[in-house]
């Protein structure tokens, strides 16, 4: 399982912190579907959520609704279009310069 950061407005990224937009982080947990074998990002916040908890079932950013497949198992094949808009996130990203 495998837990990230993105904006918010654009959605999680596994590996981006802060965008432009929305400077708060959103975590991500990479949740592999057991109806396609695919590793979803999965906002912790939809993670949380009861009425998803109550039916098993989450919304990744892609907008896929997991079934999650076992937890113990590796990850599934990266969803593709969770990466394209982990990949949007990451073209708007702002990042901080370390003083010397």
């Amino acid at each position: 399982m495998a837990v990230g950061r993105a904006g918010r407005a654009q959605g999680a990224d596994p590996v981006v912190g802060m965008t432009v937009d929305d400077p708060s982080p959103v975590v991500t947990v990479a949740v592999t579907c057991r109806l396609d074998d695919r590793s979803h990002a999965v906002p912790d916040t939809e993670l949380t959520r009861s009425t998803a908890a109550d039916t098993g079932r989450y919304q990744a950013i892609c907008g896929h609704v997991v079934s999650p497949a076992s937890l113990v198992a590796p990850d599934g094949k990266p969803c593709d279009a969770c990466t394209v808009v982990a990949g949007s996130a990451r073209g708007r990203t702002r990042r901080r310069r370390r003083s010397a």
